[in-house]
């Protein structure tokens, strides 16, 4: 389809959910006992994971004002649900009604009503972190609200968005190959030009630690994989890097953290270390300060929080040329591996083999310019300063 007929598909959509529309503005009428806000924040998750903690960054920024945050889909744990209600802004989780799935679409429907009268009441200001929910209320949001919107990568909510995008005062993206190839969908979808020009880059960045790392090069050298568990990580292809290391009695041990366990075998335990998940920032850190290499093999990223944490921790980076990371790692900071599905395996292992090879005082280097970029080009003032702006806080 190209972009008129997204446009089309959506106004029928429309015409046809109306009913249900009207429906939610009269819940809203009934019961007008919610706070007034001037900021909604609509995110899926609270559970642990890069884009959540991204969110959770942003949402901290909005402390003292009138804000509220609406999670809209089921999540996996209690992750960083403390830490955003922490802020002392307001927290709603709809997901009883706002989950994206059939069984509860009608109620999904008449949500979308509710609080699109709630926030056109309130004349609040919109911001929508990749929640599907949030892009469908779009529509029904008054025009002289601003609406912003934050994609992490390009993927399924780069389709999703296509007939909402016009609805969105500015889209902020945090990788910059990532803008490229919007741009080059807006173009073969053949997009109303001003679209990409409301496009905007706002860098991840990172809490400054509170004191410096100094890596001991003493071997066996630890390496990090750091994440959730899902198919484009590449897990069980990362499990096969640390069997061959072991079984060849390379000087590396691994260790994973994360909610990895649906996709680790039942020998794992052999060849790596499970830590599990880690809520607390203050002990990843320790974890990242502990570790000389931290590991991504995804097949596709924006630019991942984890790797600019460790970096920031000295750790230097072993991962895919996806997303941004081309952009940021080279061969004075870290290693790239190619993005391939056949030899992704053994190009991994060949790096490891690499590194076994180097003298200290060449990982010394690597782990120094690895932490130096991320304190110049991902601090939190220019990330505050950057949000602050955009939400007007």
């Amino acid at each position: 389809m190209n972009y008129g007929q997204y446009i089309l598909k959506r106004k029928l959509e429309n015409c046809l959910i109306a009913p249900f529309i009207i429906l939610g503005k009269l819940v809203h009428l009934l019961n007008r006992t919610k706070p007034v806000y001037e900021i909604y924040f609509f995110f899926p998750f609270y559970h642990l994971g890069g884009a959540e903690k991204i969110h959770l960054q942003i949402a901290q920024l909005a402390k003292g004002k009138k804000a509220v945050i609406v999670f809209t889909r089921f999540s996996n744990n209690e992750g960083f649900l403390k830490a955003f209600k922490q802020i002392g802004i307001g927290i709603e989780i709809a997901s009883g009604y706002t989950n994206n799935n059939i069984l509860r679409l009608p109620l999904n429907l008449i949500a979308r009503g509710y609080y699109a009268a709630r926030i056109n009441k309130d004349g609040a200001t919109i911001f929508n972190g990749q929640s599907n929910f949030g892009y469908k209320i779009s529509p029904w949001i008054s025009s002289s609200i601003n609406q912003f919107e934050l994609i992490h990568s390009f993927n399924s909510f780069s389709w999703i968005r296509i007939p909402f995008m016009s609805y969105y005062t500015k889209t902020v993206m945090i990788s910059q190959n990532k803008i490229n190839e919007h741009i080059k969908q807006y173009e073969n979808l053949h997009a109303r030009d001003n679209l990409k020009e409301r496009i905007i880059y706002i860098p991840n960045a990172v809490e400054p630690t509170n004191s410096h790392t100094t890596k001991s090069w003493a071997t066996p050298f630890k390496v990090i994989y750091v994440g959730r568990g899902s198919e484009e990580k590449r897990i069980p292809e990362l499990m096969a890097v640390a069997k061959n290391s072991k079984e060849n009695k390379l000087p590396f041990e691994f260790e994973l953290i994360g909610d990895v366990k649906n996709f680790i075998s039942a020998d794992a335990d052999k060849f790596v270390t499970v830590a599990g998940m880690i809520n607390d920032m203050e002990t990843l850190n320790a974890k990242y300060q502990a570790a000389h290499f931290i590991i991504l093999l995804s097949s596709t990223e924006g630019m991942p929080l984890v790797i600019l944490e460790a970096m920031q921790n000295g750790c230097i980076p072993i991962v895919t040329a996806v997303g941004d990371l081309p952009l940021v790692i080279n061969n004075e900071n870290g290693f790239l591996i190619q993005n391939n599905n056949e030899s992704i395996i053994q190009d991994t292992y060949n790096t490891i083999v690499k590194i076994a090879q180097l003298q200290t005082e060449q990982l010394e280097s690597l782990s120094i310019q690895s932490a130096d970029l991320v304190a110049k080009k991902y601090n939190m003032q220019q990330f505050n300063t950057a949000y602050k702006q955009l939400l007007g806080l």
